[in-house]
């Protein structure tokens, strides 16, 4: 009968339950292949060494370092973020805490540089001319559990084996970054609030609570809709539109979401009869042309786990 392996020797991947991968010096990393690594930069830290090491959360504890300030892991607050890495994190601990405290919000210090990344992409992708950008001034990483991180992982996976992106030099499932819009019922993510309301209409919060869930998005979003479909832009003022307060506030809230775009199927005019990509491909995109009647690009996805929010952009 095989014995069965401690949890510190199991790959630390969401839903994967192979053994770590040892080196010819006997230590321990926290993945079991390249292929788990790759698909959790998030979850990356240095290599463990032995089965019988410290969390280096213990060891973080016992070298509190005074005065981080936004220096500091989100998280456990008490030593700095994984500076080589941008995480929000100080080590793998941290990381698969924040899972364990989903769902939620937890606010990115504007000094990261994921705040500036994601504050950039926001900017320049703001094309409309005709609506005033307003830059962002919060910033939320979104808290999502392991399993709803692990469903989303195993369809990327999927969408992988089928089209051999990472091969072409693309990212894993031709993972995206997407903006998207939605109605905000309560004053999430403006100053002082960081709860999720109760209110089941918020679009915003049950997003956050529940992830995407496409049994309620008929013609809820997206031009020209006719199924069960999630539309989200790589242009911040197209997501704008869709962006609304039923609450007054001087702030609007939009949600950045990393969508597996896999194959995607080109499409530059109107279609209302839609219901899902053509056989072989995994979404549809929606991109203007000179000739076509679509006047922003959007990426059309059919399956709930082939999108998951991660960051709350408040402007």
């Amino acid at each position: 009968m095989q014995q069965e392996l401690p949890s510190s020797l199991i790959c630390v991947a969401p839903g994967c339950t192979n053994p770590r991968w040892q080196d010819h010096n006997g230590d321990y990393n926290q993945f079991c292949s390249k292929r788990c690594r790759n698909a959790n930069l998030h979850l990356q830290n240095a290599t463990v060494a032995g089965a019988g090491a410290a969390s280096a959360s213990t060891e973080a504890a016992e070298n509190v370092q005074p005065g981080l300030g936004p220096n500091a892991c989100v998280i456990c607050k008490t030593a700095p973020y994984d500076a080589t890495r941008k995480s929000l994190f100080c080590d793998i601990s941290c990381a698969q805490r924040s899972m364990e405290m989903a769902p939620g919000i937890i606010e990115i210090p504007q000094s990261h540089p994921q705040f500036t990344d994601i504050s950039n992409q926001f900017q320049t992708k703001w094309r409309h001319t005709n609506v005033p950008f307003k830059p962002a001034k919060h910033i939320y990483f979104i808290l999502i559990s392991a399993a709803s991180e692990a469903a989303y992982v195993a369809y990327r996976t999927k969408v992988e084996q089928e089209g051999n992106f990472l091969k072409r030099g693309w990212t894993e499932g031709n993972q995206s970054r997407r903006f998207y819009g939605a109605t905000r019922q309560c004053m999430l993510g403006d100053p002082g609030n960081t709860e999720l309301c109760p209110n089941q209409t918020c679009d915003l919060c049950e997003i956050i609570r529940t992830s995407f869930d496409l049994q309620f998005q008929r013609g809820q979003t997206g031009s020209g809709s006719s199924g069960y479909e999630l539309y989200t832009s790589a242009t911040s003022s197209k997501s704008d539109s869709y962006t609304t307060n039923k609450t007054p506030s001087p702030f609007k809230a939009m949600l950045m979401t990393k969508v597996v775009v896999g194959r995607g199927y080109k499409m530059t005019q109107d279609d209302t009869t839609r219901t899902a990509p053509p056989p072989g491909y995994h979404s549809v995109l929606r991109e203007p042309d000179e000739a076509g009647s679509l006047g922003y690009d959007e990426v059309v996805v059919y399956d709930n786990d082939a999108i998951r929010p991660t960051y709350l952009i408040v402007y």
